[in-house]
């Protein structure tokens, strides 16, 4: 039994349409040729596919029966196709972005991700979160195709890279930290109480060693934001990931004898240079780096 792609479509769009004559206005095909393609699929399948004793043909058990199964032949065939064509067109079939989600916020991807799955609806998306400098480290371990995150030292020398801003960074502790009532510190200062540090443990470059004041070390922004509200400890942090606890009066700045915020680190977009980028990664680089410049722009020490 041999039933052809043609037959089939003949057939979902006279179900789609009500009536052999609508079916073939929308193939744009002669009537007689989509009645003859449904009588040969009822020939070749030894079924009765549609009632044709009321003036519209309707469907019969048999046709309701292999309804499903010919939408999902014909939803695969189409998806064949775009694949097919998306290739030639060299748009990838799936591509990875990892980020730090506490500088790129939901809202900011939740816009990202409607724009890309217009574009490109049959392309796989793999989005990982990765803070600091974890997202430099996916893409050397070529877990993704792009990268945004901080500047990482050997960055520029490895990928290609864009910056898209700056990030200040910036001493806070919880509002009842003793730290607090200092109106102005010092490194002693400092150094006398616990210091809370973010750490990629995944880093082949970085290891986990206690400092001279205590530190606490954690690899989970979150974690290690309640530990700061808690009063645990100080810590220098990049703004945006304590935006909320700075408004709320939960966590305040701590001004040292140097200044409130430090020198502000570049937000970069990676990509590996090796190979040809297809046209998902360059619509997305270019999306990212209009969307995020207007976030992220040069701030004044």
């Amino acid at each position: 039994m041999a039933l052809s792609l043609e037959q089939l479509e003949a057939f979902m769009a006279a179900v789609e349409t009500g009536s052999f004559s609508a079916a073939a206005r929308k193939l744009g095909k002669a009537q007689s040729s989509v009645s003859g393609l449904i009588s040969n699929l009822e020939s070749d399948t030894g079924l009765p596919l549609f009632d044709r004793s009321t003036r519209e043909p309707r469907l019969t058990r048999q046709g309701q029966a292999l309804l499903e199964d010919i939408k999902s032949v014909l939803k695969s065939h189409n998806h064949l196709r775009y694949r097919v064509s998306n290739l030639a067109d060299k748009v990838e079939l799936e591509i990875g972005l990892a980020y730090d989600n506490q500088l790129i916020n939901d809202q900011q991807i939740k816009q990202l991700l409607n724009d890309f799955e217009q574009q490109f609806p049959s392309t796989s998306l793999r989005l990982l979160h990765a803070a600091q400098h974890g997202a430099y480290r996916l893409l050397d371990e070529h877990k993704v195709d792009l990268a945004i995150g901080l500047r990482h030292p050997d960055s520029a020398a490895r990928f290609g890279v864009t910056s898209i801003g700056q990030v200040q960074f910036a001493k806070v502790a919880s509002a009842d930290h003793p730290l607090v009532e200092l109106k102005e510190l010092s490194d002693q200062d400092l150094q006398q109480h616990r210091q809370l540090k973010f750490v990629d443990t995944q880093a082949h470059s970085e290891s986990i060693r206690p400092g001279g004041s205590n530190a606490w070390y954690c690899n989970a922004p979150e974690t290690l934001l309640s530990m700061l509200r808690m009063g645990l400890g100080w810590a220098d942090l990049p703004l945006p990931w304590v935006e909320k606890e700075l408004q709320s009066g939960q966590v305040v700045h701590l001004h040292s004898h140097h200044q409130a915020t430090s020198f502000p680190q570049s937000l970069d977009i990676m990509w590996r240079r090796e190979g040809e980028a297809g046209k998902c990664q360059q619509w997305l680089r270019n999306r990212l780096e209009l969307q995020l410049t207007q976030s992220y722009q040069p701030q004044p020490c």
